[in-house]
Formats: structure tokens, sequence, C-alpha cells
């Protein structure tokens, strides 16, 4: 065990059978959540090592908790902590720092549960879902990166029964996961236009009628334009670079045109294997009045 897992153990209570990882106790747990509960936003100001490091030994301790002592989650629920956590990311004047470990913090808490009344609470009371909607300085890059990595954990769980913590009918038809990633479809960082296709293909595998009805509609009326007409620009600056080339110095730019191009192709393809009959025509019918015939 690390020096920083043991810290968030307080000290070492007593040993798995390998001897090795360290118990986590549950009174030091309880002391962890007293703690964040009294960070206001006048001590943010003041500096984020201390939120930063609570919250990491909270994530360390619910985890192993979550395998080892159903009373870590339990408490977890019962002292709404998912709310704090949203609510100190939600404060204006809270550090990058903060907003990046709780946004990891999260990430591992839905990457890592495996009980399926644990990850039911997770995603229960709106909460994530107004973690999405959070407009978050998406110009930081490692702000957006750890986001999106986030969403991916999300839609990476995402199944017939589970979409109903996303889609929101009520007071209007929402769907954060999928409404506000794909805005991020063209992005210059590679890895988060890799997320944001993976996110989308988990969406249209889902088979409920009233969210492909939406996101048909989603697809139709915006995303999928935005796709085409994002595809012929790439189709134009190709032929631009390939026209203008004079040596071997400006390969390239062409190069990466034709790499973008490929990208974009592939995910398309992927879109057509689903074989969802109203997406496929909705996507052939956007590239060919889009990108093809303009």
């Amino acid at each position: 065990a690390t020096s920083s897992a043991a810290a968030a153990t307080g000290g070492r209570g007593g040993n798995d059978d390998d001897g090795k990882q360290p118990f986590y106790t549950f009174a030091r747990f309880q002391q962890l959540y007293e703690r964040l509960s009294s960070f206001r936003e006048s001590d943010l100001e003041k500096g984020s090592e201390a939120v930063v490091e609570t919250v990491r030994q909270i994530t360390e301790a619910l985890l192993w908790g979550e395998q080892n002592d159903a009373r870590f989650f339990d408490f977890f629920c019962e002292k709404v902590i998912l709310a704090n956590f949203v609510r100190v990311m939600g404060l204006a004047k809270a550090p990058k720092q903060v907003k990046l470990q709780l946004l990891q913090t999260l990430s591992m808490l839905v990457m890592n549960i495996k009980n399926q009344t644990s990850m039911y609470y997770l995603l229960s009371n709106n909460h994530v879902n107004r973690l999405i909607e959070t407009e978050f300085d998406f110009e930081d890059e490692e702000i957006l990166a750890y986001y999106i990595t986030f969403c991916k954990s999300l839609a990476m769980r995402l199944d017939n029964e589970c979409v109903k913590f996303f889609f929101l009918q009520h007071p209007e038809v929402r769907f954060p996961l999928y409404v506000q990633t794909t805005r991020f479809f063209d992005h210059r960082d590679q890895m988060v236009r890799t997320a944001v296709r993976t996110i989308t293909l988990q969406v249209y595998k889902i088979n409920d009628p009233l969210v492909q009805r939406f996101v048909l509609q989603h697809a139709s009326e915006s995303y999928f334009s935005q796709l085409a007409y994002h595809l012929r620009d790439v189709w134009l600056r190709l032929d631009v670079s390939a026209e203008d080339i004079q040596d071997q110095k400006q390969m390239p730019a062409v190069q990466r045109q034709h790499e973008l191009q490929q990208d974009m192709l592939v995910y398309m393809s992927d879109i057509f294997d689903l074989n969802v009959p109203d997406l496929t025509e909705a996507l052939a019918d956007r590239l060919l009045n889009c990108a093809m015939l303009p």
C-alpha cells in the first residue's frame, strides 16, 4: 500500500488476506465526511490542497468499502455525500484542482462500483445530470478531458434499464449525457472526439422507444447535419492542401486532413453498422444533402 492510501485509513486497523492492503476504518470515513462538510467557499479561496486530499481519501475509502463493508456506501447515501461533491463543484470560487479531483472521483466510482443497487443510488436524485449540465471552463483542456472522461464512464454503464436515470421527461424532455457531449464532436483533441463517439454509439444502442425518438429527432435536426457539414469542410480543406502542395514540407497538412477524413468516415460507418434503420436513413440523408450535393 502507498503511504497516501495508508493515511486515508487513519492508520492500519487490520489487513486483508495478502497482508498488503490497508483496512479502512468506518470511524475514519465518518471523520472525512465531517471534514468535507465543514468546508466553505471562503476556505477554497485560501487553497485547495485540503479539499482535494479529503475528497481523494473519501474516494479510496468508499471504493474499498464498496467491496468490503456495506456501511461505507450506506453512510455515503445517508449523508448525501454525492450532493456535497456537486455543491462544491458548483461554487464560483472552487479552484480548478478541486473540480478535477471531484470529476476524477466520480469517474472512479462509476467505473468501479459493482453492486447494482449502489450504482442506481449514485445515478438517482438527478445529481449526476446537474453535474453534466454544469458549465465548466471548457476552454481549459484539462477540465474538458476530465469532464468527457466522466461522461464516457457513465455511457459505458448505459443499458435499457439505467438509461432512465439520464433520460429525463419532466418538467421537459432532456438527455444531458447525449446532448451536452455531442457539442464536442469536432474538438481539436482526438481523445475528446473519440470519447464523444463512444458516448453516442452507446446511446444509439439503447432499445427504448422514447429514447430512440428523442435521439432520432436530435440527430436529424442537429447532430447529423453538423457531422455532414464538418466532413464537407474537411474535404474542402483536403482539396486545397493537395492542390497547393509544392514540396514534402507541405505533406503534413495534407496528411492531417486525410486522417480527419478517415476518422469521420470510420465513425459514420460504425453508426451504419448498428443497423438502426431510422438512424441509418437520417445519417444518409444528412450526408447526401449537407456534404455531397452542395
